[in-house]
């Protein structure tokens, strides 16, 4: 069930009804709906290309062999350059039958969890070459960790950031309303907001509550609401155990992680 997120739903409008040379990267905490959100951004966008990168193989590696091109070496312009070229001749071909002198293919890539961040560089500079440098297709990544773009060399002028986070307290309660859930029932909705508005925990507890008999609405929440307040209360608790950590790198990777 897709919620509207008019800030969110506006960042992407923007860049891809405008002209543009740069790799929008959608970042932010797990949970948040990076990935549902770009995939309704772009659901009746013509052109676009979905990949999923696992961390089994280099973007641009994934990108040749997906055409028949298998990457000789490392990365480069020239290894790259194929790929390009085939992006520019769809960018051709669509501008004809769309009748739009700007239209470019769309190339959306997905980052899971746990990537290696040599695996993360290339697929960053993979497409900053192929969006910005040959100006051959849109891009967007999503980065499913969130600590990812702390990796991310600087580069405003080839990247464009969307940060998401969680819900804002109307978006909650359009979750909630979209999923027939405690209708009528604010203390329960007031109660549920004020411990999380993440949408991945909204939604379990939107399934919780819509597979249960609805007098069994208080309990259900009840215990939402207890297990989200325990997993604050162990997540301060690790934080403070930073301090005990050895040295400043060590205290410094346990907090990032925490994060």
């Amino acid at each position: 069930i897709w919620t509207t997120r008019e800030e969110v739903e506006q960042h992407f409008r923007a860049y891809l009804r405008n002209p543009s040379e740069q790799v929008l990267i959608v970042a932010g905490p797990k949970g948040t709906g990076k990935s549902t959100a770009a995939l309704h951004a772009v659901r009746n966008v013509r052109g676009t290309a979905y990949v999923v990168l696992t961390g089994e193989d280099e973007l641009s590696k994934q990108l040749l062999v997906a055409v028949g091109m298998p990457l000789i070496g490392r990365h480069t312009e020239i290894s790259l350059s194929p790929l390009a070229r085939m992006c520019e001749a769809a960018a051709r071909l669509g501008r004809r039958w769309f009748g739009n002198e700007t239209w470019l293919p769309t190339l959306l890539v997905e980052i899971n969890q746990n990537v290696q961040p040599a695996y993360i560089k290339d697929a960053v500079a993979t497409l900053k070459y192929l969006a910005h440098d040959a100006r051959a297709c849109r891009a967007i990544l999503v980065l499913s960790d969130g600590n990812a773009v702390l990796g991310l060399d600087p580069d405003p002028a080839r990247r464009n950031h969307l940060w998401m986070g969680d819900f804002s307290e109307t978006e909650a309660r359009a979750r909630m309303d979209a999923a027939e859930v405690l209708v009528g029932e604010d203390e329960l909705r007031k109660r549920v907001i004020g411990v999380t508005t993440q949408p991945a925990g909204l939604s379990s507890l939107c399934a919780a509550l819509s597979a249960a008999p609805p007098k069994s609405s208080e309990l259900i929440v009840r215990a939402f609401v207890e297990a989200k307040r325990a997993e604050a209360e162990n997540r301060v608790i690790d934080l403070l155990a930073c301090d005990d950590s050895k040295t400043n790198k060590e205290r410094g990777l346990h907090f990032r992680h925490l994060l």
